[in-house]
């Protein structure tokens, strides 16, 4: 007798788990998000003519030849490289890295304590070595490892001793030796995005008030010890009066922001840059937008930065593994909260963090790590073929992860005592409890259910996923296993 083989329903939401040819598989993977890289390169573009605008007269002035041209085509030449990056690292299967995680964050390590010891020094602070600033992919590789952490530890992620702890130290570490540079906002970027990251894991009420007070006591050592932390936060709340030191920087961007306006005086026609703005290039680019671009500028640069955060969301959501979603959730913090503290110091509202806008201000560590960190989002939103070791490992009989992602977007599986594994559907919760059954609470983007499923009659039945060929629903000990 031939055996009956299992076939999909239409109502099957079951598409992360195929035995194809890999021109199949590839055949299957989604494309680009086209909508984030148009806004990446919306951004860029705008990136490139602001670092023209804001450094045109001193490029002219300092450059052995006079072109005005020196600082653009530099800035130009980190873009390339940051687009071919994008370009790979969107190709890439990003399920490679969470295999790679933990030599790449011993790497990090590594490369961030020789900053502190052969790091060159400049305005107080070692933050390069050989011209590059470490601390900028140090963002990228903490957050890949603290998702990868993350992804492989879901039940643990509520315990203190075995879950915030052990997620602190590994974070802190990262945090601590960029701090100690010093460099204080991006150790800051870097501990907001990791708390985001590990409070959508299912941190309890108790922890996030620990990472809080740790946070808040971090924060005061940082001022307690170095003077230069010391300084910038008393002269917030001190100079006012006389307008100097820190709000003399202020003043002058807000300045900047009255004299353009709605409509601005036009691109390269601003005034405020030409010695009067301390560093235009960089932390007060949005100074010199508002200018030159006017309100209305600002409202479209922050419109796309809202867009960039829409899509990466949305790619969050549907990422078809829960490592994929904590690092774009940490990704886009990171992007979102750099933007925005800026923004913040630069309307008189914090004191001055010392951090560029992403893709807007010159300079080519932040550039390249901004354009890599959104290729690893479109790789996110194309999906991955590659098992996450660690990460939904119950699947069993599964050699691969197809990019598609499943119809109803969840990343786990549900697990059976008596047949496979299948993708978890979230509308069965519902349904059990609407027919007396006890079912867990959806957490996360787990679904776990307590009961076993069984084929029942009547209004009780709870119809299986797979269909087989004669016309029979379910996978219990009564019905034909397939392969």
């Amino acid at each position: 007798m031939a055996t009956i083989q299992p076939i999909r329903s239409d109502r099957s939401p079951r598409s992360s788990i195929t035995h194809t040819s890999r021109k199949a598989r590839d055949a299957k993977l989604p494309e680009m998000d086209w909508v984030l890289v148009f806004v990446v390169g919306a951004l860029l573009v705008l990136g490139i003519v602001m670092a023209y605008s804001t450094t045109f007269y001193w490029s002219a002035s300092a450059s052995k030849d006079g072109s005005p041209f020196t600082q653009l085509l530099k800035q130009l030449g980190f873009a390339a490289i940051g687009i071919v990056l994008f370009i790979v690292l969107s190709r890439l299967d990003y399920g490679i890295w969470n295999r790679l995680s933990l030599p790449a964050i011993l790497l990090t390590l590594l490369v961030l304590v020789a900053v502190l010891i052969w790091g060159e020094s400049a305005f107080g602070a070692k933050r390069t070595l050989f011209g590059f600033q470490p601390s900028e992919p140090a963002k990228i590789v903490a957050l890949m490892y603290g998702a990868t952490w993350l992804a492989s530890r879901r039940k643990q992620v509520t315990s203190i001793s075995v879950g915030l702890i052990p997620f602190a130290v590994i974070i802190g570490i990262v945090v601590a030796l960029i701090a100690i540079e010093p460099d204080f906002s991006t150790s800051a970027i870097i501990l907001l995005a990791a708390s985001a990251m590990f409070f959508l894991a299912g941190a309890s009420l108790i922890q996030i008030v620990l990472v809080s007070g740790a946070a808040v006591g971090f924060a005061y050592l940082m001022v307690n010890v170095f003077q230069h932390a010391s300084d910038r936060l008393t002269s917030f709340f001190t100079s006012f009066s006389n307008g100097q030191g820190p709000h003399y920087h202020i003043l002058q961007s807000l300045l900047a922001f009255g004299e353009g306006g709605i409509f601005g005086k036009g691109i390269g026609a601003g005034y405020q840059k030409f010695g009067l703005l301390p560093t235009p290039h960089t932390d007060s680019v949005i100074a010199v937008v508002a200018e030159e671009m006017g309100l209305l500028g600002v409202a479209v640069v922050l419109g796309l930065f809202a867009l960039l955060a829409y899509r990466s969301l949305r790619i969050a959501q549907k990422a078809d593994t829960t490592f994929g979603a904590f690092w774009a959730i940490g990704i886009i913090v990171w992007i979102m909260m750099q933007t925005l503290l800026n923004l913040l110091a630069m309307t008189g509202l914090l004191p001055l963090p010392g951090v560029p806008v992403p893709f807007l201000s010159v300079g080519g560590s932040s550039l390249i790590a901004v354009l890599a960190a959104c290729g690893i989002l479109v790789s996110i939103s194309r999906g991955t073929r590659i098992l996450p070791s660690g990460e939904d490992s119950d699947n069993e009989g599964a050699d691969e992860l197809l990019g598609g992602k499943p119809d109803n977007s969840a990343s786990t599986t549900i697990r059976r005592r008596d047949s496979g594994s299948r993708a978890a559907r979230t509308d069965r919760s519902q349904k059990l409890e609407d027919h007396g059954r006890d079912a867990s609470s959806i957490v996360g983007r787990d679904v776990k259910f307590t009961p076993r499923l069984r084929k029942g009659s009547g209004a009780t039945r709870i119809r299986s996923a797979v269909r087989w060929r004669d016309g029979r629903y379910g996978t219990g000990s009564g019905y034909p296993r397939g392969r």
